[in-house]
C-alpha cells in the first residue's frame, strides 16, 4: 500500500487528485498541504512513500520542500506536478522523480505511481537521494532560465501552445477555465490564474482581481465608483471590476506614473 501525500495551492487541483487517487488500487492518501510549510508538517508526521508535490507555491516551492525533504531520514519518493510544461521536466520523464503535467489523465496518474512503487521496491534510499538531488538541480536551474524567457508554453488538449509574453492583454478566470486574452487570440486553458500570475510575474503584468490579472500597459483608465468599488478600463475597449482588496495596489501604481501639476 503507497502512502501518499498531495501538495497543491489550488483546493480544486487536490480535490481531482483525491478523487482519481481514490480509484486506484493499493494506494492510500494520508494527507494534503496547500503550501510548502504544511507540506513539510505532513511529510514528517505521516511518512508517506510518495509525495504528489506542485512545484510552484505559495510559503515554500516544489524546490524548497525538496532542498528540506533531502535531509530527512525517510526519503519519501517525489512525483513533480506542473501547469507549465519544460524541457527539464521533460528530461526527466524516465527518471527517479516523475512528473505530471497538468491537465493529467487519471491513466497517466496510474502510471506514474506504478513506476515510483517500483522503484521504491528496487532502490536502495542512496540510490533515490543521488537521483533526487540531480533532478532539483536540473529543474531549479530550468526554472530560472524559462522565467526570463519571452514565452510561455501551455497545454490545451492533446497540443502545446506557445504565447509570448509580450502579447498577453489579460487573463480572466471563467469556471474551470482561465480565458488568456493575446494580442491575437484567445485562449481557453484548464488553469487557474493564480497559476499563471506565477510565470508572469509582477514586472509588466497586475492582478487587480481575485479572477483577473492585465498588462499594466493594458490599462486605460481606473474608474472609481462607490462603496470602495472601481473598475479598469483597457486599451482593448474592456472593462474589468478591481477587487476591493486589489485596489490599494492598483492605485499606487497608477500614482507613481502621475503627472502633477
Amino acid at each position: 500500500m503507497l502512502r501518499v501525500v498531495v501538495v497543491d495551492d489550488e483546493r480544486l487541483a487536490r480535490q481531482r487528485l483525491k478523487a482519481s487517487l481514490a480509484k486506484i488500487d493499493d494506494v492510500k492518501l494520508v494527507a494534503e498541504a496547500s503550501s510548502g510549510v504544511e507540506a513539510l508538517e505532513a511529510i514528517e508526521k505521516f511518512d508517506p512513500a510518495v509525495v504528489l508535490l506542485d512545484i510552484e507555491m505559495p510559503e515554500g516551492d516544489g524546490f524548497e520542500v525538496v532542498t528540506r525533504v533531502l535531509q530527512q531520514s525517510n526519503l519519501p519518493e517525489i512525483i513533480f506536478i506542473t501547469a507549465f510544461n519544460s524541457y527539464a521536466v521533460k528530461a526527466y520523464e524516465h527518471g527517479a522523480s516523475d512528473y505530471l503535467l497538468k491537465p493529467f489523465t487519471e491513466a497517466r496518474l496510474r502510471d506514474a505511481l506504478s513506476r515510483v512503487g517500483e522503484r521504491i521496491r528496487l532502490r536502495t534510499v542512496d540510490e533515490r537521494v543521488v537521483r533526487l538531488q540531480q533532478t532539483l538541480r536540473h529543474l531549479q536551474s530550468n526554472n530560472s532560465g524559462f522565467n526570463s524567457n519571452q514565452d510561455i508554453w501551455f497545454r490545451r488538449g492533446a497540443e502545446e501552445v506557445r504565447v509570448f509574453r509580450n502579447e498577453i492583454q489579460h487573463v480572466s478566470a471563467d469556471r474551470d477555465y482561465v480565458e488568456v486574452t493575446t494580442t491575437e487570440k484567445v485562449l481557453h486553458l484548464r488553469l487557474t490564474v493564480t497559476a499563471i500570475e506565477r510565470k508572469l510575474g509582477k514586472e509588466d503584468f497586475i492582478r487587480i482581481h481575485r479572477s483577473h490579472i492585465v498588462r499594466k500597459a493594458a490599462i486605460r483608465a481606473l474608474r472609481r465608483k462607490r462603496q470602495s468599488k472601481a473598475e479598469v478600463e483597457l486599451v482593448d475597449g474592456k472593462t474589468l471590476p478591481v477587487g476591493a482588496s486589489y485596489l490599494d495596489d492598483v492605485s499606487s501604481f497608477i500614482a507613481d506614473r502621475q503627472i502633477h501639476h
